[in-house]
């Protein structure tokens, strides 16, 4: 349990980590498009319920209990799909 407990934690914290990354890169770019005064998109619904079904995914192993293989194979679930949403919205800008 105490190891199904730390790779949980460690998925979260490496989650958190995409985010606040492609954060900080959409953040500059919607910054230097407001410079050249460019037309910046808005996010659509889709990608802030993707970005809170990533982070659903990734604290469903604290919530149900599950064999280690499997809360890793979640955890990275929710990272990679948190970080193709993320990708996707800079891309799009």
């Amino acid at each position: 349990m105490r190891a199904s407990f730390f790779i949980c934690i460690a998925g979260i914290a490496v989650y958190l980590c995409v985010l606040f990354f492609y954060c900080m890169k959409i953040s500059a770019k919607k910054n230097a498009m407001k410079k050249e005064d460019k037309k910046i998109q808005k996010a659509s619904a889709s990608f802030v319920s993707s970005l809170l079904l990533c982070a659903l995914v990734e604290v469903l192993p604290i919530l149900i209990p599950l064999k280690t293989y499997v809360i890793v194979i979640v955890c990275l679930c929710g990272i990679f799909g948190s970080y193709l949403v993320l990708k996707e919205r800079f891309e799009k800008l």
